[in-house]
């Protein structure tokens, strides 16, 4: 039996590819995790890697309330933001990651990232649009 994610509402959106980030599919974890925190002028505080993908939390220095959640898919080197519709504009805190980890099973999409082509579905329809993620730079 396939594993599940909670079913707490929580949506994907594909922003970045490791090819925005003058990487090719060959580059290493370490070479798009230090263009990542680059890019989102952010620090990387957690990130826990598997064969098909990566997770990452990263905060801005001095702002412990900012905090991205990401997701690579090492596969097709994809980074999606994970949001949880709950508000937080300004991002969470590593406390917080550390529960939405936990509760939310994150780390199953960094271990299976094709479970993030439904939730940019979710978003999709969301935003009343069939249309193909369109990528965007931060």
């Amino acid at each position: 039996m396939p594993e599940q994610l909670p079913l707490r509402v929580m949506t994907a959106t594909a922003i970045l590819t490791l090819d925005d980030l003058g990487l090719g599919q060959e580059s290493n974890l370490d070479q798009a995790s230090r263009k990542l925190a680059e890019r989102s002028e952010a620090q990387i505080v957690r990130w826990v890697q598997f064969p098909a993908g990566a997770l990452f939390f990263t905060l801005v220095p001095d702002d412990p309330y900012s905090g991205a959640i990401y997701v690579l898919d090492r596969k097709t080197g994809v980074f999606y933001l994970i949001d949880f519709n709950d508000q937080k504009w300004g991002g969470h805190s590593l406390a917080e990651y550390e529960t939405l980890e936990r509760t939310c099973r994150l780390t199953l999409l960094a271990r299976q990232p094709r479970l993030l082509r439904p939730l940019c579905n979710l978003r999709k329809r969301a935003q009343g649009t069939g249309s193909p993620l369109h990528l965007r730079k931060f």
